[in-house]
């Protein structure tokens, strides 16, 4: 039987669906922009056209509202993926990741990038900034993104941190800013990124 949407409309109804169950919250549409490269006029039309076919529905005035219509098993894998699993089992070392993974891991490092983004426009201090980012990287872990995915965000978070790091301080180490970096989480919380990075 075939499906009632479109394989474009199906990419960000599968999106809609796999944001929405790790942050528990639908996507901002700037957020789609981002994921699928294309135009902000864009993806408003999208939205539009998924509510006017019954495949979406949002709340009038209120953001972040989109929900899919269809049971999580209707939908098709985010963007190429070969199966229709809402995410992987973990994989080990030497496994590759599946197509569904990598469009979840470019999600990550997509929201971490913007966070150091906001971080930097908005000077926030990094007692506060650090567990936050902390929380987001936990976020893809809990929804079941693999180890190893999960280190490799883990590690780009570090390198953001100590690019950012540099322009304040030049001299200092990559060595130094990781134990700053690292003495703003909680003891396990610390030990769990020594132990991935």
């Amino acid at each position: 039987m075939k499906p009632p949407y479109t394989s474009r409309q199906g990419q960000f109804l599968a999106f809609i669906h796999h944001y929405a169950n790790l942050h528990g919250r639908s996507p901002a549409e700037a957020e789609m922009v981002q994921f699928f490269q294309v135009t902000p006029p864009t993806v408003h039309q999208m939205i539009l056209t998924l509510e006017r076919r019954g495949l979406i529905t949002r709340a009038p005035g209120q953001a972040r509202s989109i929900k899919t219509t269809l049971p999580p098993e209707k939908l098709p894998p985010l963007p190429g993926a070969s199966t229709g699993t809402p995410l992987p089992v973990r994989q080990t070392e030497g496994q590759q990741p599946t197509d569904t993974e990598a469009a979840v891991l470019r999600l990550g490092k997509i929201q971490i990038k913007d966070l150091f983004t906001h971080y930097d426009r908005n000077s926030l201090d990094d007692s506060e900034f650090i567990p936050l980012l902390d929380t987001l990287i936990e976020s893809f872990a809990r929804a079941g993104l693999s180890a190893l995915a999960v280190k490799e965000l883990r590690r780009q978070a570090c390198e953001f941190y100590h690019q950012c790091c540099q322009e304040a301080e030049p001299e200092s180490t990559m060595e130094s800013n990781m134990e700053l970096m690292f003495s703003y989480l909680p003891g396990p919380r610390r030990k769990l990124w020594l132990r991935w990075t």
